[in-house]
C-alpha cells in the first residue's frame, strides 16, 4: 500500500493510505530515516520504505 506523510507530531507521523483515504498515526522509529512531510511510502510485509 502506498501513502503519503502529512503531518508529524512529536514522535508520530500521521500518514493517508492512497487507495482507501485513511489517516493513521505511525510511530518515527518504524518510518525511514529521515523521513519528512509529503513523502511518500510503501507498506509492505509489515515494513515502510520511501518510494
Amino acid at each position: 500500500m502506498l501513502c503519503t506523510v502529512v503531518d508529524i507530531r512529536g514522535d508520530y507521523a500521521l500518514v493517508r493510505y492512497t487507495d482507501t483515504g485513511v489517516e493513521s498515526e505511525v510511530a518515527l522509529a518504524l518510518l525511514p530515516f529521515g523521513v519528512d512531510i509529503g513523502d511518500t511510502l510503501k507498506f509492505e510485509n509489515y515494513e515502510f520504505s520511501r518510494v
